[in-house]
C-alpha cells in the first residue's frame, strides 16, 4: 500500500494497475481516490509523451468519458485494487509504450530553504539532512466515516527540543537535616482519678459491656435472609395485583355479556312489535308482502 502526504496528514491510496493496450504492458501507480480522470490523463500524457486527448481510459469494458469523475466515483475503494486499460486513439503516431523506471534518487546532505521572515523579506537557511536508520513511529490517526479513508498523524525527523536543566536540585536521603522541636497543643485536657485525699463520685458512671461478636459470614447471611424476606413479600404483592387485575377483567367481561344479552332481548322484542305493527297497519309493498307471507304460512 502506498501513501500520499498532504498538509501533515497521510492518506492511504489504492494501487492502480494500468494495462497499456495493445501490447498489454502492466504498470502499477498509486493515486489518491480523489484524483479525476482528467488529472490521470495529464499525468500519463507527461509520462508517456502522448497528448491527453489521444489517451482513452477503459474500466470493466466501459470507456470513461466524464473527465470530472474521480476514482471514488467509478467505484475504487480506499483499500482495494483496480485495473484500468489505457489505449491510444492514434496508435500509429502515438503508440502506448511502457514507462521506463526512474533512476534511484539520492537525497543531498545539505539543502537550502528560503524562509519568509517578514512581509517582504526572505532568508535562506541551510538545512542538514540526517539519514536516520530508525523507522517512523506510528502516532495513530482516524478514519473517515463516509469514504473509510484512514488518515495517520505524520512523523518528522526534527528532534524534540531538550528540556532545560532544573535550577533547584531535588532532596535526597543524604541531604536531609534532622532536628527536634517542641510543640504545644492548642487545647489542654486532663483526667482526675480517685486517690487518697480526693473523692470522685461514680453515681453517673455507666457500665458498658461488649455485645455478641458477629462474623462476616453471619452478617452476610443475615442480610441474605432479609433480602429473601423482602423479595417474598414483593412477589406476593405482585401476584396479588395480577390476580386482582384478572378478577376485574373477568367481572367486566361478565357484565358485558349480561348487557349484550339484555340488549339482544330488547332488540328481539322490538323487532316482533315492529313486525306486528306492519302486519296490522300495512303501508308499503314490503308490508303487504309480509302480511301475504304470514297468511300463506298459516
Amino acid at each position: 500500500m502506498n501513501i500520499y502526504i498532504s498538509n501533515a496528514c497521510v492518506f492511504l491510496v489504492p494501487p492502480v494497475k494500468i494495462l497499456l493496450m495493445p501490447e498489454r504492458h502492466m504498470i502499477t501507480v498509486a493515486f489518491t481516490i480523489g484524483l479525476t480522470i482528467l488529472d490521470m490523463k495529464k499525468h500519463f500524457s507527461s509520462e508517456l509523451r502522448v497528448p491527453s486527448d489521444i489517451i482513452q481510459i477503459t474500466l470493466d469494458g466501459k470507456t470513461q468519458k466524464i473527465l470530472e469523475s474521480t476514482l471514488m466515483d467509478i467505484g475504487v475503494q480506499p483499500h482495494g485494487m483496480v485495473q484500468i486499460e489505457m489505449s491510444s486513439l492514434d496508435p500509429e503516431n502515438y503508440p502506448m509504450r511502457p514507462v521506463k523506471p526512474q533512476q534511484e534518487y539520492n537525497m543531498p546532505d545539505v539543502i537550502t530553504v528560503r524562509v519568509q521572515t517578514d512581509t517582504d523579506s526572505y532568508q535562506d537557511v541551510v538545512v542538514e539532512i540526517e539519514r536516520t536508520t530508525r523507522g517512523k513511529a506510528f502516532l495513530g490517526g482516524y478514519r473517515h466515516n463516509v469514504t473509510k479513508a484512514e488518515y495517520h498523524h505524520a512523523a518528522v525527523q526534527t528532534m524534540p527540543k531538550k528540556r532545560p536543566d532544573k535550577v533547584l536540585s531535588g532532596f535526597t536521603k543524604d541531604t536531609v537535616e534532622l532536628k527536634n522541636q517542641d510543640q504545644q497543643c492548642s487545647k489542654n485536657a486532663s483526667t482526675q482519678m480517685t486517690k487518697i485525699g480526693c473523692y470522685v463520685s461514680n453515681m453517673e458512671d455507666k457500665l458498658i459491656t461488649p455485645g455478641t461478636y458477629i462474623t462476616a459470614g453471619e452478617y452476610h447471611s443475615k442480610r441474605l435472609r432479609a433480602v429473601i424476606t423482602l423479595q417474598s413479600h414483593v412477589r406476593r404483592w405482585l401476584a396479588r395485583c395480577f390476580t386482582d387485575s384478572l378478577r376485574q377483567a373477568k367481572e367486566q367481561h361478565l357484565a358485558w355479556l349480561e348487557n349484550e344479552k339484555r340488549r339482544k332481548k330488547k332488540e328481539k322484542e322490538q323487532q316482533i312489535r315492529d313486525e306486528y305493527h306492519r302486519r296490522m297497519n300495512p303501508e308499503s309493498k314490503a308490508d303487504f308482502d309480509l302480511l301475504y307471507n304470514a297468511l300463506k304460512s298459516e
